[in-house]
């Protein structure tokens, strides 16, 4: 084992080094798949621009889906919304009813228990009792 301070584990066997030009000769005999030297420049960058477009379209159609789910989303959190709103509408107005009436019967008490109330009681009662014929 060598004592290289950069040494990852990885030990060169000379007899199994391949050289860049034999590989590169092996590829372009490869006919299914050429060595991207072999393609013209514009071919390469046509292939690119047709990868990056067909890729961004792909993702243009995710999107799209996924804006699609959230007006569905946002659609069903507005009636939601709509329902809570009614519902503490309703609630309120009931409320504000029975305050009504809680105030109506406050009143009615203020009035009946003053001395006025109670003598005109007592007159409406004895004339009742004394029938004119």
């Amino acid at each position: 084992m060598p004592q290289n301070p950069l040494y990852i584990g990885i030990e060169a066997v000379p007899s199994k080094i391949i050289s860049f030009t034999a590989f590169k000769n092996a590829a372009n005999n490869n006919i299914f798949m050429p060595f991207p030297a072999k393609l013209p420049r514009n071919q390469s960058r046509k292939d690119k621009v047709k990868y990056t477009e067909q890729n961004l379209r792909l993702e243009i159609a995710a999107l799209q889906q996924e804006l699609i789910i959230v007006k569905q989303q946002k659609a069903e959190l507005e009636n939601l919304l709509k329902q809570q709103e009614e519902a503490r509408k309703i609630q309120l107005q009931e409320m504000q009813i029975e305050i009504d009436l809680n105030k109506l019967t406050h009143q009615v008490a203020e009035i009946t228990q003053t001395d006025y109330f109670q003598e005109l009681q007592i007159e409406v009662e004895s004339l009742r009792n004394t029938k004119t014929y």
